[in-house]
């Protein structure tokens, strides 16, 4: 009986040290399929070698398009497709543990992100846990009255939500950057910038959640 329970911590403590040795690129290898890239298993392990090698990290997926790995550490990984891109990363949790960010930005030709959150082991986890975003009228200038009719006539083109993400493994920081006015027309554009905060919004990773930072 002691035997068994001394194999049974055992075997827990080597899954454990593995689940946390994992890397982005070996994430990167066993990404389910559909979740990301039409890459092969093969295409990726390709795009890592060449990328280590100090060689241009580029292969074609299957609609033959060009895939590129821009930047790659151990938690994290940048790929790009065209005009699109994917951020792989992972984040530390307070009790050791890790999670794996996964952004996936489209640009056509207005960029739009989704961010998704899941375990080393890629189950999904429900994002609202790990970040709650920004809306529109968190990017408006603090002098704006949103109660003002005129503001609010001004602002109705904004009814569209699109954001571009991007997230930055040195501070641990992911920035949110509201892209729905480069959808609208010129005139519309112009009316809304005066309103409208530039700099994007910063939320700092705590080990627990992306927590937004005073603009």
């Amino acid at each position: 009986m002691k035997s068994k329970i001394v194999f049974t911590i055992l075997l827990f403590n080597i899954t454990f040290y593995f689940a946390q040795g994992q890397t982005a690129s070996e994430l990167f290898v066993k990404l389910p399929e559909p979740a990301l890239l039409p890459l092969t298993v093969s295409d990726r392990l390709d795009l890592i070698d060449l990328y280590k090698a100090g060689e241009k990290a580029t292969v074609k997926n299957s609609f033959e398009d060009s895939c590129s790995i821009i930047r790659l550490t151990d938690n994290y990984l940048q790929i790009q497709t065209g005009k699109n891109t994917t951020e792989l990363f992972l984040l530390p949790m307070i009790n050791d543990s890790k999670i794996v960010g996964l952004i996936q930005t489209v640009c056509a030709p207005v960029c739009d992100s989704r961010l998704e959150f899941y375990t080393t082991t890629w189950k999904k986890l429900a994002p609202s846990v790990f970040i709650t975003f920004a809306g529109k009228n968190d990017f408006l200038k603090d002098s704006v009255n949103i109660d003002n009719e005129e503001v609010k006539n001004v602002l109705i083109p904004l009814d569209i939500s699109l954001m571009q993400l991007h997230y930055d493994p040195e501070k641990q920081e992911l920035q949110q950057y509201y892209t729905t006015p480069k959808y609208l027309s010129e005139p519309d554009r112009a009316k809304i910038k005066p309103y409208l905060k530039e700099a994007p919004k910063l939320f700092k990773w705590n080990l627990t959640r992306f927590v937004d930072e005073a603009w």
